[in-house]
């Protein structure tokens, strides 16, 4: 008799089959709520990521565009008087030199 299924059995089943079904629905109707307030919360982020995108784009357009005006001036110059871009380059090395060797001969 351990096997058979009695009428209160049955209809302890079809209630909570009835409750998940109704949990169900009602998990459904809110979901159309749920992706609205997901969307409001975080819209502005996305706001936020393309503009942060947008100015970053620009800036290193604008810095690119500095360092060809710069790396064309100091052509020029270079084109103009070469002996003085010459002696300033031999006065770096120098000095970098100098410094190398502080640093090594203290340790």
């Amino acid at each position: 008799m351990a096997n058979q299924i009695t009428h209160e059995d049955l209809t302890r089943k079809l209630g909570v089959d009835e409750a998940l079904e109704t949990l169900n629905k009602e998990v459904k109707g809110r979901k159309d709520e749920i992706n609205r307030l997901i969307n409001e919360k975080y819209s502005n982020l996305k706001d936020m990521m393309e503009e942060t995108k947008r100015t970053t784009k620009e800036a290193m357009a604008e810095g690119k565009e500095k360092a060809k005006e710069m790396a064309s001036g100091i052509d020029t110059r270079v084109r103009t008087n070469p002996w003085m871009a010459i002696s300033i380059a031999v006065a770096g090395g120098f000095l970098i030199g100098y410094v190398v060797e502080s640093m090594r001969t203290s340790h």
